[in-house]
């Protein structure tokens, strides 16, 4: 068997800086809407006061806070990394020891996760930024539950087999109800 030839492949452009940035962006702001979409189905389970846009807008400042932190200290890692690399000839001995031919790499990396952490942390304080980040957020949660919801009702339901004993009960408590909605009505026709 011949083995692969990889002078073969066409050199590959490394792509746009500003190209990286937004792919990082893109998986932040995933990130982070998927937090704030996590807590709005809790408290929307377990709230009982009414959906507030104001309140979610600083808890998603909060997710994209902790998402621009996280880059930040990615770019200091990659920065470490690269000064560490530096002057280091040879081929690592593992995917985490960089070598000198991997600090242009590392550089990118490092100047990618710092554009990402202060492009997050501009949007932060942008108020229809986060309005519209608040609402996918919400439209995310919504397709959640409603999904579950949905597929609750789409499932076939068998009705219960009941003996003798569990029709008795069944028909006791109908007749209970019938009286009960009777009984209803007639206090609603003499109160109205």
């Amino acid at each position: 068997m011949k083995l692969f030839d990889y002078s073969t492949l066409p050199d590959a452009e490394p792509a746009a800086l500003e190209e990286l940035v937004d792919e990082g962006m893109m998986l932040a702001e995933f990130a982070a809407r998927l937090a704030l979409k996590n807590q709005i189905v809790i408290r929307a389970l377990t709230d009982p006061e009414p959906y507030d846009p104001e309140h979610y807008a600083d808890l998603a400042r909060s997710v994209l806070s902790e998402r621009a932190r996280e880059s930040e200290g990615s770019a200091a890692l990659a920065g470490a990394a690269r000064k560490a690399a530096a002057g280091r000839e040879g081929l690592g001995d593992h995917h985490h020891d960089y070598r000198d031919g991997d600090y242009a790499n590392l550089r990118r990396r490092e100047n990618t996760h710092a554009a990402v952490a202060d492009r997050l942390s501009s949007r932060m304080n942008d108020a229809d930024y986060l309005a519209a980040f608040v609402e996918r957020a919400r439209d995310d949660a919504w397709a959640d539950v409603s999904g579950a919801i949905t597929a609750r009702l789409d499932r076939e339901w068998v009705a219960p087999v009941l003996d003798a004993a569990g029709r008795r009960e069944r028909d006791r408590r109908m007749h209970q109800l019938r009286r009960e909605v009777s009984q209803l009505v007639r206090e609603h026709h003499r109160a109205g």
